[in-house]
Order: C-alpha cells, then sequence, then structure tokens
C-alpha cells in the first residue's frame, strides 16, 4: 500500500483499521499525564459508539489505535456516508486536542504531522499481529524498559476488568484467553509482515 492510501483509505462498517499519526517535526504530542488523561477522555466524547478499540497506546510524539468500525442505523447516518460520520468525529477530537494542547503549553501551529492515517486491516489473521506491535511500540521506542508497564497503552486494561476504551471481551476472545493473550505477547513474532499497516518509518 502506498504512503498516500494511507490518507485516503475510507472506513466501512465492519472493518478493522489501524489508524495513527505523529507530531509535527516528531515532536511531543503529549508532555503530562493529564494531556495523555484529556487525549482518552476525548476520545470517549467523540468515538464511542462509533468505533470499537482492539488496541491502542499514547507513545510521547506519536499514537496506534487498532479499531472496528460499528454498523450504524440510517437514523444515525442522515445523510452522510459512513466514511464521512467515522472522519467527521476523529477530526473534531484531533482538533480539540490539538486546540487545548497549543493553549495549555504556550504554542501555536500545527500540532500532528499532517491528517491522521488510517489503514485498512484486509486480512483479520494479522490482527494479533498488530496488536501486538501497538503494545510493544513504547519500548520499541525507548519510552519504558518493558512495554508492559506502559500506562498509555491498552495492555494493562486487557488483563484487567477496570473499565476501558478497549473491547477487552473481545480481545481475549480473539487470542483464547489471557495466558494465551500474555504468551503471544512474550515472544518475537515475525511470521506475518504487517509492515503495509505501518508508517513508511516506523
Amino acid at each position: 500500500m502506498s504512503h498516500l492510501a494511507h490518507y485516503l483509505t475510507r472506513f466501512q462498517s465492519g472493518n478493522y483499521y489501524h489508524i495513527y499519526n505523529r507530531g509535527v517535526d516528531r515532536k511531543l504530542i503529549y508532555r503530562t499525564r493529564s494531556n495523555h488523561l484529556y487525549f482518552m477522555r476525548l476520545w470517549q466524547r467523540y468515538m464511542e459508539g462509533y468505533l470499537d478499540v482492539i488496541s491502542y497506546s499514547l507513545n510521547a510524539n506519536h499514537f496506534h489505535f487498532l479499531v472496528r468500525v460499528r454498523h450504524f442505523e440510517a437514523s444515525q447516518l442522515g445523510d452522510k456516508t459512513e466514511h464521512e460520520l467515522v472522519a467527521n468525529r476523529l477530526k473534531m477530537l484531533f482538533r480539540t486536542y490539538a486546540l487545548a494542547f497549543n493553549r495549555n503549553h504556550g504554542r501555536t501551529g500545527s500540532l500532528f504531522d499532517g491528517p491522521y492515517k488510517r489503514v485498512l486491516v484486509e486480512d483479520s489473521r494479522n490482527l494479533s499481529y498488530l496488536v501486538q506491535y501497538i503494545h510493544v511500540n513504547p519500548e520499541k521506542n525507548n519510552l519504558v524498559l518493558d512495554f508492559r508497564t506502559w500506562d498509555w497503552s491498552s495492555y494493562k486494561f486487557i488483563l484487567s476488568p477496570r473499565k476501558s476504551i478497549v473491547d477487552r471481551k473481545f480481545v481475549l476472545e480473539w487470542f483464547g484467553g489471557i495466558k494465551e493473550f500474555v504468551l503471544f505477547h512474550s515472544i518475537d513474532n515475525q511470521e506475518v509482515d504487517i509492515s503495509p499497516m505501518l508508517s513508511d518509518d516506523e
């Protein structure tokens, strides 16, 4: 998949997507704990009922979300397509966050490196590997020594009954249970090439 396609892919109900973006010039988009918490509150405000979250990670200067688009009633869509409905909600989320971040940190200009990217996960067999990739990403980017200790990903929430934005029930059923989920994250999986679902420089 070309890099351009990462901007043009259209959302359709029932499909899985990898949504991601980074800060302009690779600068931080989360500086404080309150930044992370506010971003997650905005996600709930704008995306709950529109996208089911399979996994996520907020990683200092970029983020990753693996999501499934919900099915919508005609009354929800109105005169919009499924893509327009979801894309508009995401646009409001990122715009609201950027405005608040700039105001709180005394900066101006673009926060994100262009529009958010999204990649259709065409083969559902790749979901397990993408979930693992997203969870391990903080360790890969030297934000923490062990990804399991990172507070801003879905890994801990999948292991805990605490309420969160992630669809814990689906994830555990997909992996076959908590034990299998943990085991899959403990090995270096190289069996599947997921590079087409990632950005060019990840």
